[in-house]
């Protein structure tokens, strides 16, 4: 996509080219106009885009009632919509024809100005309101640090070398942000409050109360990206726990929404675009799945403080909470990490052979795994446990993680003659590639390979050619009635059956998430939510989540613990008549092992 600056331009640059567009193409716009009365009643004023944008937004109407009631003529703000340009909010007392009084509003969408973002406004609206660094600090359950940091650009934006100065603009530009950033605790002389004003000129009508704002999970969310078969299927988990909630009444009375933000896992500068948006958005916590760029957003999102909740499922990114358990206390791996995958194929085959179930021809194992060095698959124990239990590992590294040449590799293998190939690729396009490739020339050799098949793009893609894969995955969507009833539900909103790891995983991050925010009173408390999220132990449709370890992680049944009802069972699957049979662990499985069809052929 062209821009501005140019394909080969920094990120920074594309982003002001994105805001000047933005800018030039809301300039000119004449503003919206409609008046409300004391008792909250909307009416419009020519046009009906002003009455139309109050009906979509309560609290401009209990923020136009409360200057009804205040002793103030005049009060300018502006309003954040989720998704939706800024709107610049300017409401003035004035007498109608029939002598009573109303609240004009004019409402114009705006570009942020000197380019801030929804954070830094925030930071200014609390500059204004009299609050110290410290104090914003609080409020915003953020870090000094992270404070000081967005003072320091918001006086470089508006070129001014004091906080007096820049209260001052605020104030005399309208640039307050409502609702107050941080809640019910802040305050501001330079605003009204609803819950405590005098009568305005002898009014003693009761304002009409509004609903309350909604509580927004943000979703960045590869769509039309890289890997955008998953990501479907996690954005249609996380609509159907939504769609339950808000049956169930919403948060606390205030409804969930989700908040999309697109972008490409497979691009970092995406993956960052789409964080910032969400925290611009003021999200109450953000549930993701995976991306290139995980170290990133796990400092971006330390630094906002809500709870983040991922599923990379990698040990790097849980070792990074390990080691600084304070400052990312707020991140989460709804999952166990990638080193069980090596050691629980072995177990797996071993298994199979000791029963009787597979007489492999020879003990040589393949393992392919592509150059990508955030991934540990657990090598080290695999080659243990491969010792032990009586198997040769041949490696073949250094893969390109999409777009091998699978023919070439294939041929590599041929030579090696391994009894089974352990494809250590996460991502459904490769493995589909693997598995044509292979069948153009099969080996009498088991295929055993990681997550891909679970997204039913898998399926769809190859057919009866799936037939006989054995796939395992670690975040797997159980067979039990739980997982059942959550299959059936999903079907009946969505017109088909979801995959068996992500659609499973997506829906039960938003359950756990609204558990976490009911125990700790509200969603804005961002410590004590995290400190919840530790402490609870929440059985989903893809297990149970116990994530209170020192690496705020899932734990991997069998291998991690004995114990099933405190973990997330590593379920090994195979494809059997388009149908995935779970064989193992105990009391997982649901099927038993069959020899796949190109041994047959």
């Amino acid at each position: 996509m062209a821009t501005v600056a140019g394909e080969d331009a920094p990120p920074r640059a594309r982003t002001r080219s994105a805001r000047s567009r933005q800018r030039a193409s809301l300039e000119g716009i004449a503003p919206a106009i409609a008046e409300v009365t004391l008792r909250g009643a909307i009416e419009p004023v020519d046009e009906p885009g002003g009455a139309r944008l109050l009906s979509e937004h309560p609290f401009l109407v209990q923020q136009a009632v409360a200057l009804l009631e205040s002793n103030r003529d005049r009060l300018r703000f502006v309003f954040v919509p989720a998704g939706s340009p800024w709107i610049a909010v300017d409401l003035s007392v004035l007498e109608g024809h029939d002598g009573l009084m109303r609240a004009r509003a004019l409402l114009r969408p705006i570009a942020p100005p000197s380019g801030l973002t929804v954070r830094e406004l925030d930071v200014l609206t609390l500059v204004a309101s009299g609050y110290s660094n410290q104090g914003i600090a609080e409020l915003l359950a953020t870090s000094l640090r992270t404070v000081t940091t967005h003072m320091e650009r918001i006086l470089a934006k508006f070129g001014q070398a004091s906080r007096a100065a820049l209260a001052g603009i605020a104030a005399e530009s309208g640039l307050l942000r409502l609702p107050l950033p941080g809640g019910a605790r802040a305050r501001s002389p330079l605003t009204v409050d609803p819950d405590h004003r005098p009568s305005h000129k002898g009014a003693a009508e009761r304002r009409r109360s509004a609903s309350p704002p909604p509580v927004l999970i943000g979703a960045p969310l590869s769509l039309n990206g890289f890997s955008s078969a998953d990501a479907h299927e996690m954005l249609n988990g996380a609509r159907l726990a939504v769609a339950e909630v808000n049956q169930r009444g919403g948060v606390g009375g205030r409804r969930l929404e989700l908040v999309v933000a697109e972008c490409d896992v497979n691009d970092a500068a995406s993956v960052e675009a789409a964080i910032a948006n969400l925290i611009d958005a003021d999200v109450d916590a953000v549930a993701g799945g995976y991306s290139c760029a995980e170290a990133r957003v796990q400092d971006l999102m330390a630094d906002y403080g809500a709870p983040y909740l991922h599923c990379v499922t990698m040990e790097a990114m849980v070792e990074r909470v390990r080691q600084d358990p304070q400052r990312l206390r707020n991140i989460f791996q709804t999952g166990p990490t990638d080193i069980h995958y090596g050691p629980q194929c072995v177990s797996f085959l071993s298994d199979l052979r000791d029963r009787g179930a597979w007489r492999p021809r020879n003990r040589r194992l393949v393992v392919l795994q592509p150059s990508w060095s955030m991934m540990d698959i657990g090598l080290g124990t695999m080659e243990e446990r491969a010792d032990r239990t009586g198997w040769s590992i041949e490696h073949i590294t250094g893969l390109p993680l999409t777009g091998a040449d699978w023919s070439a590799i294939l041929g590599r293998i041929a030579r090696i003659d391994p009894a089974a190939i352990l494809l250590a690729n996460y991502f459904p396009e490769e493995s589909i590639a693997f598995q044509r490739a292979f069948l153009a020339d099969p080996l009498d050799s088991l295929v055993y390979t990681l997550y891909g098949p679970s997204v039913p793009l898998y399926r769809e893609t190859l057919g009866a050619d799936a037939d006989g894969v054995i796939w395992a995955t670690s975040t797997g969507t159980y067979a039990d009635p739980i997982a059942l009833g959550f299959a059936e539900r999903y079907r009946a909103l969505h017109g088909a059956l979801p995959g068996r790891a992500h659609a499973g995983l997506s829906y039960d991050r938003i359950h756990l998430l609204c558990s976490a925010w009911a125990r700790a009173g509200g969603t804005r408390r961002f410590d004590e939510v995290a400190r919840e999220i530790r402490q609870l132990v929440h059985r989903g449709v893809s297990g149970t989540y116990a994530l209170g370890n020192s690496g705020q992680c899932g734990v991997s049944y069998p291998d991690a613990t004995r114990d099933p009802s405190f973990a997330q069972a590593h379920l090994v699957f195979q494809i059997q008549g388009g149908r995935h049979a779970i064989l193992g662990p105990h009391p997982y499985a649901d099927g038993a092992f069959r020899l796949p069809p190109w041994f047959e052929a």
